[in-house]
């Protein structure tokens, strides 16, 4: 029996959300308040603020997504506004996740390790397949529209990790969140250069470690993202890793860079991908994913799922079924239906 579940959803904007909506019916405001405690146990959710704001802040969404947004609350019968704060939890969510993508031979392959609250709730490779756009799957949550991680039918792998950032969007600027810029990334880009592009396009509202991948030519990038800017990290070595920290971007002095875990994994990943002689890329990749010091356990949060992909070969690997994910959780062979 798979440790993951599929759902698939087709069709314009609005079918999109009402589909998804619709399977979830009579199920989607308890998978939301149950996330919400877990939530609140790891990060302590100032629920009166969300509530506040997190409307407001929805409606900022590009009018496409917001569209599914609203058909979603529709078919599910749940009310918009808490599915709004659904959305908008993310926002209090510090650090986590540590990555890698590493060049073997003739193919690039990614690891990443997803730490985040709510063990047990990040199960769904969700399909989502829209009129006009690429075809994408999406790991994360049952009834996310949404996702930090995610390819595409065009062998695009597109996955980011939480950034600080100082040059944060006013109050009245419309910025997009990170796990919407990917599904956008997705949906529209098909090699590293619309990426770049998108990313001049569209100011977001948070920072972003943002690494990608495309298995058509075998190339691969990781960028530094602020909300507005952008650096391209340079490599030199047949790997590159990255964290919750930036690298290779000037910070202002002063600026809290991350805090000392961030610069402690990636440091224990860089220095088990410099010294691994790699005999089998799938159990020598997850040793990494699944070392303790790269690994989180927080009790109430830490790595609730992990992923090791090559998108050359079309091999893609989800671990969610145990917790922490990467050394508790089965590695399997994505097969879509």
């Amino acid at each position: 029996m798979k440790g993951y579940q599929i759902q698939k959803v087709k069709g314009n904007g609005c079918e999109i959300g009402l589909h998804l909506g619709c399977q979830l019916k009579g199920r989607l405001r308890a998978i939301i308040d149950h996330f919400l405690k877990a939530v609140d146990r790891a990060y302590h959710l100032d629920f009166d603020r969300m509530k506040q704001e997190a409307s407001a802040w929805l409606e900022k969404l590009p009018e496409e997504y917001l569209v599914e947004v609203e058909s979603l609350a529709y078919g599910s019968g749940v009310k918009l506004e808490r599915i709004a704060q659904w959305l908008y939890s993310e926002r209090y969510i510090a650090g986590g996740c540590t990555g890698f993508i590493i060049c073997l031979e003739d193919a690039a392959w990614v690891g990443r390790n997803y730490d985040h609250a709510g063990p047990g709730l990040w199960r769904s490779v969700t399909i989502i397949e829209k009129e006009a756009r690429i075809p994408v799957v999406l790991f994360g949550q049952e009834g996310a529209l949404f996702s930090l991680t995610g390819y595409n039918s065009r062998k695009l792998w597109v996955h980011c990790n939480r950034l600080p950032a100082w040059d944060m969007p006013d109050p009245d600027e419309k910025a997009i969140p990170s796990f919407v810029f990917v599904r956008m990334a997705l949906e529209s880009c098909s090699h590293i250069g619309e990426i770049e592009k998108l990313l001049q396009a569209f100011p977001r509202d948070s920072g972003m470690c943002l690494f990608v991948v495309d298995g058509k030519s075998n190339t691969y990038a990781v960028y530094e993202c602020t909300c507005k800017g952008y650096v391209k990290r340079q490599g030199g070595k047949p790997y590159i890793a990255g964290a919750n920290h930036y690298v290779a971007t000037p910070v202002p002095a002063g600026f809290f860079n991350g805090d000392p875990s961030s610069v402690n994994r990636l440091n224990r990943m860089e220095s088990l991908l410099a010294a691994m002689k790699i005999e089998n890329p799938c159990r020598d990749l997850i040793r990494v994913l699944a070392d303790p010091e790269v690994e989180q356990n927080l009790g109430d949060s830490g790595t609730v799922y992990a992923n090791l992909a090559c998108p050359a070969k079309g091999l893609y690997y989800f671990a969610c079924n145990g917790f922490p994910a990467a050394s508790r959780a089965a590695f399997e062979e994505v097969v879509l239906i």
